[in-house]
């Protein structure tokens, strides 16, 4: 290594550690979370998940619809059908049809898959299903 590689080296790593060192935040005066507490919300149940595909599945009740998954820590409700991959205006409605029903929880977006397994179509909360 020659000196100059060194020296960016060990600049590297110490900007590193500075802003490793930085990341602590909080006040002193805030008291430690007690040892073993939980520091993150808790993932939804897959029951919860299960119920929700459940739903938008009998919701749709279409015999393009092979299956309903709900992926994604419970945030993505994916459906799975027998359409072509240029079937884009059935699949909208289904899309459509589904947020009827999908957004609950934490349930933030719809995929709506081709046959080939080509997503035909999606959506998120409060918009109108893209094809």
């Amino acid at each position: 290594m020659t000196g100059r590689t060194k020296s960016l080296l060990t600049a590297t790593m110490l900007g590193c550690a500075l802003l490793l060192s930085s990341c602590g935040g909080g006040d002193a005066d805030d008291p430690a979370p007690p040892t073993g507490a939980a520091t993150q919300a808790p993932e939804p149940s897959g029951a919860t998940c299960d119920q929700a595909a459940d739903t938008v599945k009998n919701h749709l009740n279409s015999p393009d619809v092979t299956s309903v998954t709900v992926v994604g820590q419970c945030t993505l409700v994916v459906v799975e059908t027998t359409l072509g991959d240029d079937d884009t205006t059935a699949a909208r409605q289904l899309c459509e049809r589904a947020g009827e029903v999908a957004y609950t929880g934490d349930i933030n977006a719809i995929s709506v898959k081709s046959r080939s397994d080509a997503e035909i179509s999606n959506g998120i909360t409060g918009m109108k299903c893209l094809p």
